[in-house]
């Protein structure tokens, strides 16, 4: 994928890229494992550096690069071993990049949830009815409807789906499945 976005560490700092492999290619499991604390380098001096890197760059790709966004929150989701994590995504880089570019996305995260169930729970847990365009918010809801979902909280394209709301060994089934 072309880079189409740059945080201020890479165009100020002269910062090796937390989101391009050595290759030059965009690697968003890469950036995913940092900002997740996933992978062997936690706790490393770097690492909490390295997390508000991967913040940075997340937080300017979601502004201005919404196709690399999708791309790079659907790898992130497959790199989630616990709720905690989808629901740094759902509130995080989901939610704005809904807020900012949703009638652009929202097809592709349909598309999506249509096939895996992570990404209907990912769905799940976005917040932000008030600020995401009322169509959008409609399209979410239709894609969370099948469940499962994170929880039923009003706030939620899932409220009222009490019913479809996973336990704790649901979810460790669920993110235990890869998406490819």
């Amino acid at each position: 994928m072309e880079r189409t976005w740059s945080c201020f560490d890479c165009q100020f700092d002269g910062a090796e890229p937390v989101c391009f492999a050595a290759d030059g290619h965009f690697d968003p499991k890469r950036l995913a494992r940092i900002l997740l604390k996933i992978g062997p380098a936690e706790g490393a001096p770097d690492d909490k550096c390295d997390r508000m890197r991967a913040y940075d760059c997340v937080d300017e790709m979601v502004q201005t690069a919404p196709e690399a966004s999708v791309t790079f929150i659907l790898a992130a989701l497959d790199e989630c071993r616990t709720s905690a994590q989808v629901s740094l995504l759902g509130a995080g880089a989901l939610e704005t990049l809904l807020k900012m570019h949703g009638p652009q996305v929202i097809g592709p995260l349909e598309r999506a949830a249509r096939q895996h169930a992570k990404v209907r729970y990912l769905l799940s847990a976005t917040w932000g009815q008030q600020s995401i365009c009322p169509s959008v918010w409609e399209h979410l809801i239709a894609a969370v409807r099948p469940g499962p979902v994170m929880d039923a909280d009003p706030r939620t394209p899932a409220a009222g789906m009490g019913d479809k709301v996973l336990d704790a060994d649901g979810v460790a089934k669920l993110l235990s499945e890869p998406m490819a």
